[in-house]
């Protein structure tokens, strides 16, 4: 499979310097901010993370109200 160089992979801001860096770039080429590498397990784990939570503080608000 090739790669095209000349494709554009769009860009996000560096939460450092607020620099706009290519997204396929894992450092601001100003404040050298690195942006952290997640795997899909990660987000996963960050997922069910949130929804655990969500669920906790559901059942303090029901548990309040009985």
């Amino acid at each position: 499979m090739r790669v095209d160089s000349e494709k554009s992979f769009g860009t996000r801001e560096c939460p450092s310097c607020a620099t706009e860096v290519p997204a396929n770039e894992n450092r601001c080429p100003i404040c050298s901010y690195e942006f952290p590498n997640t795997n899909p397990r990660q987000r996963g784990m960050k997922l069910w993370g949130a929804i655990l939570m969500l669920l906790l503080l559901l059942a303090l608000v029901l548990a309040a109200y009985l």
